[in-house]
């Protein structure tokens, strides 16, 4: 008989668009164990060498959209937040050890196509993506990395490791699972301290039969360009619907935006850049427009929206908001046609040499704060800032005070970082 040794993934996720101190221990510096990596071309040399990680953007969106319906489908009237880009990255590297119909489902699912893409070709985007993203010259510091926690009595093959770690940059940790109160405290540690201490039970339980848990986590630090004035903000009722407002801090700010009066879909998108490359679009569909924007969502319609932007000066007005929310991505995978890999029909024998392992846990953990500055010596910039000089009056004012959407981008790569439905900015 078949022996079945389940597997756990997990992946988390921390944004914040305001600075956190430093946590001590915190390696913030994007460490390179290959001193032959791209890290140390110059940008040009860089550039003309590693553009192959396009090939999987739009694949990467594509899945974001449809993973968005998936959860949306369940959730009316309900928060959503999460990243698309952790959520692949964790199935691309899960894809180095899988053969036959698993590998073939998990392809379909994230929106590869073989015969347009080669399987090199899509870890190398990765493994680019990665790079590029996680740069030091990004002032919007990145922070992505992978680790694989395994059974020290199983035996892994040395191919798959070593391509976990060369295009994933995946760190290895050997540990007992049959003590998984220790293991879990470790897991739990690392997961907090790479997500500066926000995410701090990543791991709840373990079942008796996990011999390893493969973990994606991004953390993205990052200030507003055109910060907001914390004497500007003000409580105001948010409309959730036409029944139910909630109380909120809305933060305003005059100044010069991209801006997109989308007539079609009837609905207005403002892009609020961060410092560096980072920029998160803020959606706002008209009043009972909200699913006709959601079922819209595709990426022939954000290309739309990226190349129909005009540059005004608006009065614009934001909610000041903090959520949380976590999913069973093993059930959407599901649903989505990835079902081989999380039952006996799992074919991961790229891992150990034998088809002895299935996924038994696929979930997903996210926390998303908006605030309006960055650091107190920032927001006093800011202050000084406002203050220099006099803007002319916006001839438009674009008030998020009902339901919207929020998609974070990478500018240069097109890459999503995190897409979300706000409907409640107050929930806890």
């Amino acid at each position: 008989m078949k022996s079945i040794i389940n597997f756990l993934l997990l992946i988390s996720l921390q944004v914040c668009c305001h600075q956190f101190p430093e946590y001590p221990g915190h390696d913030h510096v994007h460490k390179d164990k290959n001193p032959h990596k791209r890290q140390d071309l110059p940008l040009a040399e860089e550039g003309q060498k590693y553009l192959n990680y396009h090939k999987i953007v739009s694949s990467n969106a594509e899945f974001a959209f449809r993973f968005y319906q998936q959860i949306a489908s369940d959730v009316a009237a309900k928060n959503i937040f999460f990243s698309p880009f952790s959520i692949t990255t964790a199935f691309a590297l899960l894809t180095l050890g899988a053969k036959s119909e698993t590998k073939d489902q998990i392809h379909k699912a994230l929106a590869f196509n073989l015969s347009d893409i080669e399987e090199r070709e899509i870890h190398e985007g990765f493994q680019q993506l990665i790079h590029v993203l996680s740069h030091p010259r990004n002032k919007a510091q990145v922070y992505i990395g992978n680790a694989l926690f395994i059974e020290e009595s199983l035996k892994f093959l040395p191919k798959f490791l070593e391509n976990a770690k060369t295009l994933y940059e995946a760190e290895g940790f050997s540990v007992d699972f049959s003590v998984p109160r220790l293991v879990k405290k470790q897991i739990n540690d690392y997961v907090r301290n790479k997500t500066y201490g926000k995410i701090a039970h990543a791991v709840e339980n373990l079942e008796p039969t996990t011999v390893m848990v493969l973990v994606n986590h991004i953390f993205i630090k990052a200030s507003w360009k055109k910060p907001f004035d914390t004497r500007l903000i003000r409580k105001e009722d948010f409309f959730i619907d036409a029944n139910t407002t909630v109380q909120i801090d809305l933060m305003s700010r005059m100044g010069y935006y991209n801006v997109f009066r989308d007539e079609d879909l009837s609905c207005w998108v403002v892009e609020i850049p961060y410092e560096g490359d980072a920029t998160a679009l803020f959606i706002l569909p008209d009043e009972g427009k909200l699913e006709q924007v959601e079922a819209a969502l595709v990426t022939e319609t954000l290309t739309k929206w990226k190349t129909s932007f005009t540059y005004k000066n608006i009065k614009l007005y934001i909610p000041k908001f903090s959520i949380s929310t976590s999913y069973n991505i093993k059930d959407l995978f599901q649903r989505m046609g990835v079902t081989a890999v999380f039952n006996n029909a799992s074919d991961l024998s790229g891992i150990t040499g034998e088809r002895n392992l299935m996924v038994s846990k696929a979930f997903h953990k996210i926390l998303l704060s908006v605030h309006e500055s960055g650091t107190e010596a920032a927001a006093i910039t800011v202050i000084e800032f406002m203050l220099r000089s006099a803007k002319p009056e916006a001839s438009l004012s674009v008030k998020f005070i009902r339901p919207f959407l929020l998609i974070g981008m990478d500018k240069p790569t097109d890459s999503v970082f995190f897409l979300g439905r706000i409907m409640n900015p107050a929930e806890e």
